[in-house]
């Protein structure tokens, strides 16, 4: 049954959800603000919020996880710290289109403060490489790094 009415969420769409990733909606979705009330929805609306929701949440959820298990702990020294790498900048390496340049700035950040790097132009996590493959570039082997450091 359909709605002579417009519902609020038929601005949603499942097929860009899936297509963009859960950043399209996340905001809207968290906003105490802009959540999405229920309004003139039909059944098979509510279905596909509460698909909207579960994928969105499944896949930041899956991010923040990849994001602290790939942070790496350095002692309290402002000197010697990288700079921070936050979930959005981490999310953007991890899916970078190749190839992907270790002089690139956001790379470089990211590798040097992340378990990640840079093997065949392409960003990979540490653990997820085979056992006894080496990354063409991560933390130990980043092209420059000793410049970086006598400019601190």
């Amino acid at each position: 049954m359909t709605s002579k009415y417009r519902c609020q969420h038929d601005k949603f769409s499942l097929k860009q959800l899936k297509k963009r990733g859960f950043s399209l909606y996340l905001d809207e979705l968290f906003d105490k603000d802009e959540f999405p009330n229920i309004g003139y929805c039909t059944e098979e609306c509510k279905e596909k919020m509460k698909e909207i929701y579960r994928i969105t949440f499944e896949q930041y959820l899956e991010i923040i996880n990849k994001y602290y298990n790939d942070s790496r702990i350095f002692d309290y020294n402002l000197e010697n710290n990288p700079e921070e790498c936050d979930l959005w900048m981490y999310r953007e390496f991890l899916s970078a289109r190749p190839p992907l340049s270790p002089q690139d700035e956001y790379a470089r950040m990211a590798i040097k403060a992340m378990k990640v790097g840079i093997q065949d132009g392409k960003p990979v996590r540490l653990c997820e490489l085979q056992p006894g493959v080496q990354c063409d570039f991560d933390a130990t082997n980043l092209p420059g790094s000793e410049e970086d450091e006598r400019e601190k």
